[in-house]
This record gives structure tokens, C-alpha cells and sequence, in this order.
């Protein structure tokens, strides 16, 4: 499989999903299309909503990278970066309906690695061939 690695820019949310559908159809990973979209929606809904805190004026970049068996993916937003970030590895049923930190779990769940280093959160996913 050749390495395929792209970047995409967007400002705001108008956009986001065919933007997001776009880079799952140009990786031909239709296979793995919920995780990838559940994964980038909740990752570029989190960077506007608190990275650019709601401002439709600031970037938020979409790196992609696609080699052997592994997505890479990086979301960068325009914040300051100097929040700490975490990622639960559990919550309550009681939290599930709750804004803060599910957009989080649910992208640990669905990718094998997720962190956030100052304003960029850097996601990795395996691909089996089929």
C-alpha cells in the first residue's frame, strides 16, 4: 500500500463532515468509515468548540496519514495549547448525555492511541487489510 499524507484546512463547522467523508473516501477506508468519522467529528468538534472557542475566523488543520496498516491522524487547532487534556478511561452511565470529556472517551474507544500535545491531538488507528 503506498503512504498516502495529506492535509486539509477548515474554519468552523459548516463543512466538517463531507470534508470528513472526503478524506475516508480518498483513503478508500469505507470498511472503517464509523470509527474514522466518529473519531475526526468528535476530535474537530472539540478543537473549535474549546481550541478556537467557537470562532469560525481561526483554522483548524486536519493532517492525515495513511502507511502499511495505520492511520495517523492529527487535528491542530488555534488555541493556546496550555490546557491539560485528558482522556477517560471510563465513565458513568450517568455522564454519557453530559458535554465534557465524552467527545474524549469516545475517540480513546475507537482509536488505539490519543493524545493531546499543546494544541494538537495526534490519534492513531490500525487498518487491517482485507
Amino acid at each position: 500500500m503506498e503512504a498516502i499524507h495529506k492535509e486539509v484546512m477548515l474554519h468552523g463547522l459548516e463543512h466538517h463532515q463531507m470534508i470528513i467523508d472526503g478524506i475516508i473516501q480518498e483513503l478508500d477506508l469505507e470498511a472503517y468509515a464509523f470509527d474514522i468519522r466518529l473519531i475526526l467529528i468528535e476530535a474537530v468538534t472539540n478543537a473549535y468548540y474549546h481550541g478556537n472557542l467557537s470562532d469560525c475566523s481561526k483554522p483548524i488543520t486536519i493532517r492525515y496519514l495513511l502507511m502499511d496498516q495505520l492511520l495517523k491522524l492529527q487535528i491542530e487547532d488555534s488555541g493556546a495549547g496550555d490546557g491539560k487534556v485528558v482522556f477517560p478511561e471510563a465513565i458513568g452511565n450517568h455522564e454519557l448525555m453530559d458535554e465534557g470529556g465524552r467527545g474524549l472517551y469516545l475517540i480513546r474507544c475507537f482509536s488505539d492511541s490519543a493524545e493531546m500535545i499543546q494544541h494538537t491531538m495526534y490519534i492513531s488507528k490500525s487498518i487491517c487489510s482485507s
